[in-house]
């Protein structure tokens, strides 16, 4: 009991200022023996068997005062105080009736429930406390997760569009019934006629996604099979109308992108590619979940700005493609010839800005402004099917010309005389006909994304 007299009166100040009341219970005994002191001096008290007896008295009130404090403070001790065990001065918790108590009670039972099944000591109430802590955080930092995900789903919407079947402008005016992230148990009324009408709705949708991926299927194959027969226009028809029905197919939209490089339409691949790659970046964070599709995204995707003759943003998607499989060959091979064509690129624009510096000569003036003025469009074979051959052009009187049709007899036999020259050769090679208007804007690299200005 003395050991324990520390919690006794943390819990006794509990119910009142014991601090206050002893003060004035000394002040008023100091007042008292002083007034005695002045009456025995003064000879107003004579009767001192009287007074004996009255300070008797007084001492004995006192006494019980005291006694009944330490029943009371016994009480406190035997019954407790209610708490929820979340501090450090009592010794035992009953879970059951959330009672603290500060000394060891007789048999270890809670003398509320008379039940020792529920009865916890400090430590281990403390340790339970701090593993509901620890689980906590950890739900925290799930809810965290998951709004972050919600945010770039938010961002995203436009990658995959809208459903015709759901109302969105309903959600935006919907509000949760309470901010806690609490659920509870599901309430699943099944007499309810409302209730089982929304599940017949869910069971409905559920079917009807299965059909459309059933169909989007049948859509790839079919596209397939016309790859196979070498109708490339007709695959990507097969191709857009799988992805009517499941927009976050991958495999759709790589196969899509493929035939677009088989018809040379590489704006269209780049985008089909940038789906892809986008929806992997955003919804899977990264590429090493669906690593298949995402290296068929970035080698095609690569292939198309080979076409347009983006030698550097080539080489950026087929080092993407290289880190998710390193020792693909055909990849390798193709960063090779990447590398190769840049430079040679890079050599023809120096050739062709030292010959631009190099002022026009001779009698026949129309001869030299076709041959530095003309803009010629040649296509070559389509024999390889995995890179286009690029699209060259020379510019005539500043306006573009998209065809050889356009020269006349003496602008093109010019030319033919200026292409035995070596240098007028390479500069005339190194022409391209993307982004050469004087309003066109650069294109722009947005994340993974490439956003190409025709």
């Amino acid at each position: 009991t003395i050991s324990s007299m520390a919690p006794v009166d943390a819990a006794l100040a509990l119910s009142g200022d014991k601090g206050s009341r002893e003060i004035e219970e000394w002040s008023n005994e100091v007042e008292e023996v002083t007034s005695q002191i002045r009456g025995i001096i003064d000879g107003t008290i004579t009767d001192f068997e009287d007074f004996d007896q009255k300070l008797a008295l007084k001492e004995r009130a006192k006494q019980i005062r005291q006694e009944e404090q330490q029943a009371r403070r016994q009480k406190v001790l035997l019954y407790g105080s209610e708490g929820k065990g979340e501090g450090t001065k009592y010794k035992w918790w009953c879970k059951r009736c959330f009672v603290e108590y500060f000394i060891d009670l007789p048999e270890g039972k809670c003398s509320r429930c008379q039940q020792s099944d529920q009865m916890m000591s400090q430590e281990a109430r403390r340790a339970e406390l701090m593993e509901k802590l620890d689980v906590f955080k950890e739900e925290k930092a799930k809810h965290k997760w998951r709004k972050d995900k919600w945010n770039r789903w938010k961002k995203s919407q436009a990658l995959l569009g809208k459903s015709r079947f759901i109302n969105y402008k309903a959600w935006e005016y919907w509000e949760p019934d309470t901010d806690s992230e609490e659920e509870g148990d599901p309430i699943v009324p099944r007499d309810n006629p409302e209730f089982l009408a929304m599940e017949a709705d869910l069971k409905d949708r559920k079917k009807k996604q299965f059909d459309k991926a059933k169909t989007a299927e049948k859509c790839r194959q079919r596209g397939n099979q016309c790859m196979t027969e070498g109708d490339y226009v007709g695959a990507i028809e097969h191709y857009d109308e799988g992805l009517e029905y499941r927009r976050d197919s991958k495999a759709l939209w790589t196969n899509k992108a493929l035939a677009e490089l088989k018809v040379f339409r590489w704006h269209d691949a780049i985008a089909s590619c940038n789906k892809v790659i986008e929806y992997s970046e955003i919804f899977e964070d990264g590429f090493k979940k669906s690593e298949d599709a995402n290296f068929k995204a970035f080698t095609r995707r690569a292939q198309a700005l080979r076409g347009l003759h983006r030698w550097e943003d080539a080489l950026n998607d087929l080092e993407d493609a290289l880190s998710i499989y390193p020792r693909n060959k055909e990849a390798l091979d193709l960063m090779e010839k990447t590398k190769q064509a840049c430079e040679d690129a890079k050599k023809a624009h120096g050739v062709e800005a030292a010959a631009a510096e190099v002022p026009a000569c001779g009698d026949d003036a129309e001869a030299a402004e076709a041959a530095e003025g003309v803009r010629v469009e040649i296509e070559e074979s389509d024999e390889e099917t995995t890179e286009a051959a690029p699209v060259v052009a020379v510019e005539a009187s500043g306006e573009p010309l998209h065809s050889l049709e356009r020269l006349n007899k003496k602008e093109f036999s010019q030319l033919l005389k200026d292409l035995d020259n070596a240098t007028f050769r390479s500069a005339f090679c190194a022409r391209s006909t993307a982004g050469t208007a004087s309003g066109a804007k650069a294109d722009q690299w947005v994340g993974r994304k490439i956003d190409l200005k025709a």
